[in-house]
């Protein structure tokens, strides 16, 4: 039976309290499809070349295995920080799952990404995974500093001594507080690849990583559009496709979660989307980025919108009220849930410490009575 002293962390080899509690490895070059698959059930008379396909009577045991795993805790999602994000799966981040994340240049789905990623270790202590970032848009060391400044709430322009809008430069003081909280971050197990590559060259990186580290990881993709264009691929949309069917097959063969950013479409500034309480103020499935492949691998599929970036003080057929206090407000659309219902959610976006926070929805206009 597995080790019940602590949580099943999921890809992890089994421990057989028969043996003494010595681990039973689980090679790393061939990660069973479902990292909870009880290794004790009985195996199934398959028919010949059964490599090709699967008995669903043994499917319904590895679903009734899983939820046992779920009832006894040993298979537990990743939760975040935001009650209500977590709701979107169960509760928490499901493992081998792809979020797909768009917004328009400047809303802040990178702050949204990071903010994920930056807590998910301290907020899920007895699972043991490592975080891959592919970050294309922007350097590495510029995610470091935006952490930085989360975590010390200071604007981020004094912690780099712009020294403008009033600002000084950073005192030695602060300087000193950055540099302990850095130095305590060196053994996190947190990784960035900040070279543009190739679909291909992504798939190898992934796979090498999990080689290499032998657990469960989250990757991470700023952004789709950065991927580079392969040798047999004429367009991006090819590349898209491309990319889509690979981590397809990735989450299915690995014990991996994505959460893969990418842009919305510029149909969504046009003058006609910004009339106030209309139905065309939401983004759509359409308004993603290649959104006819990703919408076919994403189990969640998220479009971010800054209401007030378009001086729409009524949004959407909700009719929620965006008073002038609201400047940041984000409102984020669940387009696709496979774990449940699709919906609108609230945060707010402080870019001057890079922090988001889950807030209330704005109150609703009154319908008017006869």
């Amino acid at each position: 039976m597995f080790n019940s002293k602590r949580p099943f962390a999921v890809g992890e080899p089994a421990v057989d309290e028969g043996t003494g509690g010595v681990p039973t490895p689980v090679p790393p070059t061939a990660p069973s499809a479902s990292p909870y698959t009880n290794p004790v059930s009985k195996a199934a008379n398959h028919p010949p070349h059964s490599n090709m396909w699967k008995r669903y009577g043994d499917l319904m045991m590895d679903g009734i295995n899983y939820l046992e795993q779920r009832k006894n805790g040993r298979a537990k999602s990743l939760k975040t920080q935001w009650s209500g994000f977590n709701k979107i799966g169960l509760n928490g981040i499901e493992w081998q799952s792809l979020y797909v994340v768009g917004a328009r240049p400047g809303v802040g789905k990178t702050l949204f990404a990071s903010s994920i990623t930056r807590d998910l270790q301290r907020l899920n202590p007895d699972q043991d995974f490592s975080v891959l970032h592919f970050q294309f848009e922007m350097l590495g060391r510029n995610m470091a500093i935006r952490e930085l400044s989360t975590v010390s709430s200071l604007n981020v322009r004094y912690i780099q001594s712009a020294q403008d809008d009033g600002l000084p430069p950073l005192s030695e003081d602060d300087y000193k507080k950055l540099a302990n909280y850095a130095n305590k971050q060196v053994d996190r197990q947190e990784y960035v690849v900040d070279t543009a590559t190739s679909v291909a060259q992504f798939q190898e990186i992934v796979e090498k990583f999990y080689a290499a580290t032998k657990k469960p990881f989250v990757v991470t993709l700023d952004h789709t559009l950065l991927i580079k264009r392969g040798a047999s691929e004429t367009n991006q949309q090819q590349t898209l496709e491309k990319l889509a069917t690979v981590m397809t097959m990735l989450k299915n063969k690995y014990p991996v979660i994505f959460i893969v950013l990418t842009q919305l479409n510029r149909d969504i500034d046009n003058a006609e989307r910004q009339i106030p309480g209309k139905l065309s103020n939401y983004p759509t499935e359409a308004d993603v980025f290649g959104s006819d492949s990703l919408l076919q691998c994403a189990d969640v599929m998220i479009a971010m919108n800054r209401p007030a970036k378009y001086s729409i003080n009524l949004y959407g057929p909700h009719q929620y009220i965006i008073e002038p206090s609201m400047e940041n407000y984000l409102a984020l659309h669940v387009l696709k849930n496979r774990f449940g219902d699709v919906s609108v959610q609230w945060y707010y976006a402080n870019y001057s410490i890079m922090n988001l926070q889950e807030v209330a929805a704005p109150r609703k206009k009154p319908k008017k009575t006869t």
